[in-house]
């Protein structure tokens, strides 16, 4: 059985991310423009341009914008290394970040980074509590981590995630066809 990848969060989590760009440098800030009126190829020149700034600062908000024209772009690998390296270069880390890393993982296949990154930002989550991370966003990161441990054959932990997920996110019919997938492991 074929597991859906969540990402309806992915678009609002990037746009959320976009307007946490501080627009340092004005290739940011027109490469900021160009994403939100969804001219990636644009946004991906610009921020290309400000990714070459000495400054390490403005180089990660730069590959941080960078990895979003490639995410939209659906060139998740490259996606990935940008979002990397804006970390690398000392890039805020955040919940929202994390997972569009994650969805990259999934999107090449690679669960096993994937469920790293889908961890990180959930650790991330719990020991920011009350700040503004988004639930829905928490909810999309738990089930996909779901489907990355089913993904890498971790039956064992998948079931124990997918039971505790429905603990506290009763309804969800998805989760529940795949509890039922799982219970055949």
């Amino acid at each position: 059985m074929m597991k859906k990848i969540r990402t309806a969060g992915a678009a609002a989590a990037a746009l959320l991310a976009v307007y946490m760009l501080s627009g340092c440098a004005d290739a940011i800030k027109d490469g900021t423009k160009a994403l939100e009126e969804g001219r990636y190829e644009e946004a991906q020149e610009l921020f290309q341009e400000a990714a070459g700034d000495a400054d390490d600062k403005t180089a990660a908000e730069a590959y941080r914008g960078l990895g979003m024209a490639y995410y939209e772009q659906e060139e998740y690998t490259s996606a990935l290394e940008a979002f990397q390296t804006a970390l690398d270069k000392g890039g805020e880390q955040t919940v929202q970040i994390y997972n569009l890393m994650g969805i990259c993982g999934m999107k090449t296949s690679d669960y096993g980074s994937a469920l790293g990154y889908f961890q990180s930002g959930l650790a991330m989550a719990e020991t920011s509590a009350g700040e503004d991370t988004d639930a829905g966003l928490i909810q999309e990161m738990r089930y996909n981590e779901i489907v990355c441990y089913e993904q890498t054959a971790d039956w064992e932990s998948a079931k124990q995630k997918i039971s505790e997920y429905l603990a506290d996110y009763p309804g969800d019919e998805t989760a529940e066809k795949e509890a039922e997938f799982l219970e055949t492991r």
